[in-house]
C-alpha cells in the first residue's frame, strides 16, 4: 500500500516535464535565469529540453497520456513564461506564448479547467489554480492571454466553496483533496487544506482583496488551523499543501494569518531537510504525491516554500 521507501522513490518518468519546470520555478525563484546566477546554466538546460518537449503543432509540452499530462504542462509552461518575462528573448516567446495558447483551448467554456483537451465540462481546483499562474506570468511577461479565463475561474472557486465553511472544493462544494485508492489514501486528506489554499492564492492573483471579499478571510481561518507539521509517521506532510499555504497566508499578512503560519511552516521544512549523504540538501518525498514526484517534487515545493518572502511581491503584480 505505502509502496517503495521514500529515500529511494525517484518519481514517475510520466512527470519529467512537470518535474523540470518545478525545478526552474525553485531556481528563477532564487534569481537564477538562463544568463544570471550560479546556476545559470542549469537553467538554460533546463529549458533547452523543455523546449524539446514541445509538439510544434499544438504547443503542448510532453506527451497526452494520462490525466497528469495537463499538470506536467502547466508546470511547465508556467516555467517557460517566467524564463521569458526575465530574459525577454525572443527565442523563448513563441514557444511561451504556443504553451500558452494550448492553455487557453482546454479551459471549458464560461469555467475552468481539468483534464481533457478538447475540454468535456469537468473541472477541478487544482488543475485550474496552475492554469491561473501560468497565464498571470504570461499576462506579464506581455504574451496574449484569453482574459475571459480569469472570470471562469473565479466563477469555479466561487461554485465549490462552501461558503459556510470557507472550504473551497477539489471537483464538488467543499469536498477534500483528492487521494487514489490503494496508492495514497493512507494520507489523511483532512490534514490538509490544499484546495481551500489553491483558491485563496488564486483570488489574490485575480485581483480580489479579502477586505472586499469575505470567503478569502474564511479561506485564510481555515489554513490556520491546519498548520504544516513535519508528520511522516502520521501521514501529515502534504507539500503541495504547505506550497500554496505558504504563499497563500503570505498574502494575507498579519500576527492571524501569515505569522501563525510562518512559525509552523519554517521548522517543518527546515528541520526536516537532510543534512547528510547522497540526499543532503533535500527533502524525502514523503506527502500524498511523493510516489509520482520524487525527490525532486518535494525538493522544488520545499524550497519555494522558503522562498516565498521574495517569490511574488506582497502587491501582485510588482516584482
Amino acid at each position: 500500500k505505502i509502496g517503495p521507501t521514500t529515500c529511494t522513490m525517484p518519481g514517475e518518468p510520466g512527470h519529467d516535464v512537470g518535474m523540470t519546470g518545478l525545478a526552474l520555478l525553485a531556481f528563477l525563484g532564487d534569481g537564477n535565469t538562463t544568463t544570471q546566477g550560479d546556476y545559470k546554466e542549469v537553467v538554460a538546460r533546463g529549458v533547452k529540453w523543455l523546449k524539446e518537449q514541445q509538439d510544434p503543432e499544438t504547443g503542448l509540452l510532453g506527451e497526452k497520456a494520462g490525466h497528469a499530462f495537463m499538470y506536467n504542462h502547466g508546470i511547465a509552461t508556467l516555467a517557460l513564461c517566467e524564463v521569458y518575462y526575465f530574459s525577454k528573448n525572443p527565442l523563448f516567446k513563441s514557444p511561451a506564448q504556443n504553451a500558452i495558447n494550448y492553455i487557453c483551448q482546454a479551459r471549458n467554456p464560461y469555467a475552468a479547467w481539468r483534464y481533457d483537451v478538447p475540454p468535456v465540462g469537468d473541472n477541478d481546483t487544482s488543475v485550474t489554480g496552475w492554469m491561473v499562474f501560468a497565464l498571470k506570468s504570461a499576462e506579464e511577461a506581455g504574451l496574449m492571454i484569453d482574459e475571459e479565463a480569469y472570470v471562469g475561474a473565479l466563477n469555479w472557486f466561487d461554485e465549490v466553496t462552501d461558503p459556510a465553511t470557507g472550504r473551497c472544493g477539489y471537483a464538488t462544494v467543499g469536498s477534500m483533496s483528492s487521494r487514489i485508492e490503494r496508492i495514497n489514501d493512507h494520507y489523511p486528506a483532512e490534514k490538509g487544506e490544499a484546495m481551500t489554499a489553491v483558491a485563496l492564492l488564486c483570488r489574490f492573483f485575480l485581483g480580489q482583496d479579502p477586505a472586499e471579499v469575505d470567503i478569502m478571510e474564511k479561506h485564510a481561518k481555515l489554513l490556520a488551523q491546519t498548520l504544516p507539521e513535519w508528520d511522516p509517521d502520521g501521514f501529515g506532510c502534504d507539500m503541495y499543501y504547505w506550497y500554496y499555504g505558504s504563499y497563500a497566508m503570505y498574502q494575507m499578512g498579519g500576527s492571524q494569518y501569515w505569522e501563525t503560519w510562518r512559525k509552523a511552516m519554517e521548522p517543518a521544512v527546515v528541520g526536516s531537510q537532510r543534512k547528510e549523504g547522497d540526499e543532503k540538501g533535500s527533502w524525502d518525498p514523503v506527502g500524498p504525491w511523493g510516489y509520482a514526484g520524487g525527490r525532486v517534487y518535494s525538493t522544488a515545493l520545499m524550497t519555494l516554500c522558503l522562498e516565498v518572502y521574495f517569490r511574488y511581491a506582497k502587491v501582485l503584480g510588482a516584482r
